[in-house]
């Protein structure tokens, strides 16, 4: 049993997320409801809660702004928000987990199972600036790190270590420049769309690339790349062309 607190300014959303978890997960045990951050803080002391379902808007004190009075952050936290599709991304790349208004019952028990099987081995403090760089910065600033949950906990891993990721299963294996790969509880499709803008390119069904390692792209029928490793993969036949157009902008003038 998680000991959880709802966090949220509109009484209708907690009134509406307690009914859901009381209805449909018996694995959280909702020991306080706050409106606001003041509140929460206050209750997180109290109840030291394993869990906090955690609203973004909130006025005078955001939900951000709360976490960051917080001296200690020994508890999972889930987003609940309204954000548009950027501040979504920014709290995958720190690997919170996060529901969208309203609460769909099906997401939330996909939620709720993971809180249960999760084993957390990185602090949150550090999830969060990833979190809060990325929301201050904006588009200006690619993101330098990711954390990536595994079956052990999770893991901070530099993006520009990563040469290239590989489908397996409903996993990921990721392959960097020095040391063993990694294998992460999500899809390449997952992957794909954190890393939008960083420089990564599908290349097929079960490779994602990372375009500053690709050495030389060999012909045939949808070809393969070389990366820098000697590592060559298969490209999809209907990803050649991009790739090919891809790899001629990024080529250096002379």
């Amino acid at each position: 049993m998680l000991n959880a607190i709802l966090i949220d300014d509109e009484k209708n959303n907690r009134d509406a997320l307690r009914k859901k978890i009381e209805a449909n997960c018996t694995q959280i045990n909702i020991v306080a409801e706050c409106s606001n951050g003041i509140e929460g803080i206050a209750a997180i002391q109290l109840h030291q809660p394993q869990v906090i379902f955690l609203d973004i808007e909130m006025p005078h004190m955001n939900g951000f702004t709360m976490l960051e009075q917080l001296p200690g952050k020994n508890f999972e936290i889930v987003f609940t928000t309204a954000y548009n599709q950027y501040a979504i991304n920014a709290i995958r790349l720190g690997a919170f987990d996060y529901l969208v208004k309203p609460v769909d019952v099906t997401e939330l028990l996909a939620v709720t199972n993971r809180l249960v099987e999760k084993k957390q081995t990185i602090n949150n403090d550090d999830r969060l600036q990833i979190l809060l760089d990325q929301l201050t910065n904006g588009n200006k600033l690619q993101p330098q790190k990711i954390a990536v949950a595994t079956q052990e906990g999770l893991e901070l891993v530099t993006i520009k270590h990563i040469v290239y990721m590989e489908a397996i299963g409903n996993y990921t294996q990721i392959h960097f420049t020095t040391g063993k790969p990694l294998l992460a509880s999500k899809t390449l499709k997952d992957f794909e769309d954190l890393l939008q803008g960083a420089g990564f390119f599908r290349i097929h069904n079960a490779s994602l690339v990372n375009m500053l390692f690709v050495k030389k792209y060999i012909k045939g029928d949808g070809g393969q790349v070389q990366l820098t490793n000697e590592i060559i993969l298969d490209v999809a036949r209907r990803r050649k062309d991009e790739l090919i157009e891809l790899l001629m902008k990024i080529a250096p003038k002379v």
